[in-house]
């Protein structure tokens, strides 16, 4: 034993004032985080350590009691190593001994337990391919709703970041591909979603792997806390645990209204029904006037109730509308959550590919340990509606750490020491159009620096961004055009260029009418990375094969609306469903690497020549090629 404990002796005594905070932190951590990860497992250590809590029930985790009272260090590593199989579980086997439970135990004896198990991501790898993986952000929907974690029979959690950083060593791998998710996705849905991509991609395709995901070549899925819309069971679990707060909210509610009905029913009293008597309406207005006679006091009171009492009532349903769609729940876990533990992820994964793989885990013995360093990782994202919000701020984060446009051009690219980033791929990303302009968009302009190529997918028959998020982002956004102009709804419009020829350009439908999505400027060439797929007709997206014009647009949107609902279409969330063309494109971007821009420009080509997908390439590489239907 070489590192020494800093407590007295095992087994450890709950004090009395801290007994109860301190016993349901531990199974919190025990009862949200992977087994057999770190942190679960220096929970579990911490757990063995103390006696059995007066007034707790004993149970058994994987044969193991809560709470074990051992007095030897050297007891608890074997007790918990007895729990799974090594071969199964190696970096646990290899790292779990005595001196990792004098750590643990020193840690939590000195107060420093919060910065030894503060890791806000786990990673999985799946357990039928060697490539596939999955990064879960330890965020939960609500504090009092325990976190949905991956299904162990498919995925293994990984013993820490460390452990994920020797696994691209030894199998060698040179390119990860990160998907995430967006709005209103739940974690089991995009469990399930995520595994069927997998296979898709894990499949050898007939001619040469195309569409198959290489050896070298990792994909990840990333989750982000999301909720289901009305049924997500945090919006009404919270009301239970929190009825102070509920009330308070309801009284607010409730003075506001009483106000509002106030002003609103003295303004139709004394001015609105006795203008309308001096334009000569009143035998029109007998009825309505005879509810404003203010000789009869008793019956003013109730009017003047009932007026306040609607007034709440309707304010009560907005409130809980926007609550229930969770739009602004999921933006706000997608900002503050989402994206900054997605970034820690790339910042310690970083860390892990230098000579030292455990140097971002200070409370882990093997601090000394010395492997050859990695030469570097390429990066491609993927990022679905919210999670291109996601994506965008998770490299406005990273470039903020690794400097921004200072760096030379052949170093642009980077991001750490070991991280390269490639591609950005935005599937109905929901983020303003002003992504694509000028003006203060540091966090875009951050974004387009660092990567290589940027492919927009989007649809002009997007109703979720052309409707939904017009009214979600109302009173959020800066401008009323930030609100009602998605980057999702860009579509191509064939317009005549030189020598009569047709080329596409970028538009978005206002309502009734269109405009040009992006104007050329003087510094036009930060924009120009984008390749425009525009899916406004791809099957599986839209059921309405009319040509857009300004006058049946709305009829188009009622249509979709319609199929939308009965689950014929799916508007929003299509391109990443394995049987559209829009995911034989996507496969095409992250596992046909060895092609040149001009290549996969081709390959693009050719699989929509059947498609009523638009493409219209970034102008840097090549010529604007055009494809019509």
């Amino acid at each position: 034993m070489e590192i020494q404990p800093t407590y007295d002796s095992l087994p450890f005594y709950w004090q009395k004032e801290t007994l109860k905070s301190d016993h349901r932190w531990l199974e919190s951590i025990v009862r949200n985080a992977a087994p057999f990860s770190d942190w679960w497992t220096k929970a579990r250590i911490v757990q063995l350590a103390y006696i059995q809590p007066p007034g707790v029930k004993t149970q058994a985790i994987y044969g193991l009691p809560t709470y074990g009272s051992y007095q030897r260090e050297q007891a608890i590593a074997e007790a918990l190593r007895s729990t799974c199989d090594p071969n199964e579980y190696p970096e646990f086997a290899k790292q779990v001994d005595e001196d990792y439970v004098i750590l643990t135990l020193n840690s939590w004896y000195n107060k420093q337990f919060t910065q030894a198990v503060s890791r806000n991501f786990e990673v999985y790898a799946n357990r039928q391919y060697s490539n596939i993986f999955l990064v879960v952000s330890t965020a939960p929907t609500s504090l009092n709703v325990a976190r949905k974690l991956p299904p162990m029979e498919q995925f293994r959690p990984l013993f820490n970041i460390a452990e994920f950083g020797i696994i691209l060593r030894s199998q060698s791998f040179n390119r990860i591909t990160l998907r995430t998710h967006g709005y209103a996705t739940t974690a089991e849905q995009f469990y399930n979603s995520f595994e069927r991509e997998a296979e898709s991609l894990c499949l050898k395709g007939p001619i040469n792997y195309i569409g198959t995901l290489e050896d070298k070549s990792a994909y990840i899925g990333y989750n982000w806390p999301g909720e289901q819309p009305f049924l997500t069971p945090s919006l009404w679990i919270d009301a239970r645990y929190n009825w102070g707060i509920f009330f308070k909210f309801l009284l607010t509610i409730a003075v506001l209204a009483w106000l509002a009905g106030t002003v609103l029913y003295i303004l139709s009293a004394l001015a609105i029904v006795p203008l309308l008597q001096i334009l000569g309406l009143d035998t029109i207005l007998d009825p309505i006037w005879a509810w404003f006679n203010f000789s009869k006091i008793g019956s003013l009171i109730k009017q003047w109730q009932a007026v306040t009492f609607v007034v709440f009532v309707l304010w009560l349903l907005l409130m809980q509308i926007l609550r229930l769609v969770v739009y602004q729940r999921d933006r706000y876990r997608a900002i503050h959550y989402g994206a900054p533990d997605l970034a820690e992820f790339f910042w310690r994964l970083d860390k892990v590919l230098g000579e030292n793989p455990y140097i971002s885990m200070p409370f882990d013995p093997n601090t000394e340990a010395k492997i050859p360093a990695f030469t570097s990782l390429n990066v491609n994202f993927i990022g679905h509606s919210m999670g291109a919000l996601v994506l965008v701020n998770v490299l406005r984060i990273l470039s903020d750490k690794f400097g921004k446009d200072e760096r030379i051009d052949e170093e642009k690219s980077q991001m750490g020491d070991y991280l390269i980033v490639n591609k950005l791929i935005l599937s109905s990303p929901d983020i303003p159009l002003e992504f694509l302009r000028e003006g203060r968009n540091n966090y875009v302009r951050s974004a387009i620096q660092r990567c290589q190529d940027i492919y927009l997918f989007s649809s002009d028959r997007d109703i979720v961004l052309r409707y939904l998020s017009l009214l979600a982002n109302w009173f959020t956004e800066p401008s009323l055009e930030m609100s009602g102009l998605r980057l999702g709804n860009v579509y191509l419009q064939p317009v005549k260029a030189f020598q009569n020829q047709t080329e596409y350009r970028p538009y978005i439908r206002v309502m009734i009418t269109s405009q040009s999505a992006v104007e050329p400027t003087s510094a036009y060439d930060l924009f120009e990375k984008f390749n425009y797929l525009d899916c406004s007709l791809m099957k599986g997206i839209n059921r309405v094969n009319f040509k857009l014009n300004r006058w049946n647009g709305l009829i188009i949107d009622a249509i979709n609306i319609i199929f939308f609902f009965s689950g014929k279409i799916d508007v929003h969330g299509g391109y990443h469903q394995v049987e559209t063309p829009s995911f034989d494109i996507l496969k095409c971007l992250i596992t046909r690497e060895d092609f040149s821009h001009t290549e996969t420009i081709g390959e693009i080509n050719r699989l929509i020549a059947d498609t009523p997908i638009r493409f219209w390439p970034c102008q840097p590489f090549i010529n604007r090629e055009t494809h019509s239907n």
